[in-house]
């Protein structure tokens, strides 16, 4: 056995659709994945936005709006989530990008469609139920551009 000393950190962002509030989609996912609740704080600098912000199992949680995207025209909310004081781990590139399956667990916890983009990022992977046939679904769309 292999003993190593490398420490890996972990970071997502998942793009969801929610015609709420920035506060009511930040209420769904406390209670979707059973976090603490968002603190939420205007940005220093312009557009001065609301952004809600919270701490747990090590990774720091930022929601924000996102408005006019145009690369995901249809998402107007953004999740991104990092492993607390990572910055050797970014610099020495070892970070693992988990949003995939962020977008997947926020979509069934939380019951929102998700989009996390394709290592490519002109491509993302959306997960939502489909209410036709009563499924989890998901698929690949293409980004606008």
């Amino acid at each position: 056995m292999q003993i190593t000393d490398k420490v890996h950190g972990a970071y997502s962002k998942v793009f969801i659709q929610y015609e709420g509030s920035l506060q009511d989609l930040g209420s769904r996912i406390e209670e979707g994945l059973n976090i603490p609740n968002f603190r939420y704080e205007n940005l220093e600098d312009e557009p001065y936005d609301l952004v809600g912000y919270s701490e747990v199992l090590g990774f720091e949680v930022e929601l924000r709006s996102i408005r006019d995207s145009k690369k995901w025209p249809d998402y107007q909310y953004l999740l991104e989530a990092t492993t607390t004081d990572s910055f050797q781990e970014v610099f020495k590139c070892q970070m693992f990008d988990i949003s995939l399956w962020m977008a997947r667990y926020i979509s069934l916890s939380c019951e929102v469609t998700a989009l996390a983009e394709n290592i490519d990022k002109e491509t993302g992977q959306t997960f939502y139920f489909n209410k036709t046939t009563l499924k989890r679904e998901n698929r690949i769309i293409e980004a606008t551009k």
